[in-house]
């Protein structure tokens, strides 16, 4: 018996209104929910994310990811299961016209003070679909900033509208070396620089920013004296209405990819079922996953 998602417990403090706010994620790629994490909340995770960086504090680590920061799995602590499930999460995405949202993955997205601003990018990897270029959002990214965050110490920057429309920066990512990018061999990249169309998202600790996966984003540099961390977990919207071979993409092992879906071993039985609850059903279907594709095609424009 499949087990079911905990019911919405608790409302959005001040509820933005969703009409106009699901506009802007179809219309720019992003929208803004403030204040869905209390103060407590803020500080639990908080404390759960340091648990899962201590060990990652090494100068080598550190030099190998100067111009992203630390990305580490979210599953290290069963105790962010609480948010992968948070009632007043699934409130904003149902109030944003998802009914049904499936979790992917999440990382701890920490930079420590004083570290440079991180390279454009966009996390779309099933651009060889024809899904890929619709209107609607098939997987979104929420992010919890778990400090007050601003352009001094390292805030979001995103361009609006480049989730549907060719960008300038399409073309020198395509096909990036990613790992030369997280060490920043060459600033002067234009995946380095600023635009005169982005814009900067300025936020206070436990709001959250959803992201469409296509769409361009970055971060400011850290300039501050402080780390700066967030959450960001990955969800398909709505599982159901994605072509059959994008959803065996999403749910089926293959290779070594450790991006899909799991369960952590080890995990409490109580944790670990909650978790199963918020997954993806796997696809028992006939249709061969998707390949992996980080690239748009000429069907962007």
């Amino acid at each position: 018996m499949e087990l079911m998602v905990e019911p919405i417990a608790s409302p959005l403090p001040e509820p933005p209104p969703w009409r106009a706010a699901r506009a802007r994620l179809l219309s720019e790629g992003y929208a803004v929910i403030p204040g869905v994490l209390g103060q407590d909340e803020v500080g639990r995770y908080r404390a759960l994310a340091r648990g899962i960086l201590a060990p990652q504090r090494s100068r080598e680590y550190q030099e190998k990811h100067v111009a992203i920061g630390s990305l580490l799995d979210i599953l290290r602590d069963p105790g962010f299961v609480d948010l992968i499930g948070h009632p007043r999460s699934l409130a904003a995405l149902r109030g944003l016209g998802f009914d049904e949202p499936r979790y992917l993955h999440g990382i701890v997205f920490n930079k420590l003070p004083r570290t440079p601003r991180t390279f454009w990018h966009q996390d779309c990897t099933f651009w060889s679909d024809p899904v890929a270029y619709e209107p609607e959002p098939r997987e979104l990214i929420l992010i919890y900033y778990l400090v007050d965050t601003t352009p001094h110490n390292g805030c979001l920057r995103v361009i609006p509208g480049s989730h549907l429309r060719r960008h300038r920066l399409h073309e020198p990512l395509r096909g990036a070396n990613i790992p030369d990018l997280e060490r920043m061999r060459d600033p002067s990249s234009p995946v380095f620089q600023s635009y005169p169309d982005e814009v900067s998202l300025p936020v206070k600790a436990g709001d959250l920013v959803i992201v469409d996966v296509r769409l361009l984003h970055a971060t400011h540099a850290n300039d501050s004296g402080e780390e700066r961390t967030a959450l960001s977990l990955w969800y398909i919207p709505s599982f159901r209405e994605l072509p059959e071979r994008v959803r065996a993409r999403f749910t089926l092992r293959t290779g070594l990819d450790e991006r899909l879906p799991y369960v952590p071993a080890g995990w409490p039985e109580d944790a670990a079922a909650r978790l199963r609850a918020l997954l993806p059903a796997a696809y028992e279907g006939s249709a061969a996953p998707l390949p992996w594709h980080t690239d748009p095609d000429e069907r962007l424009c």
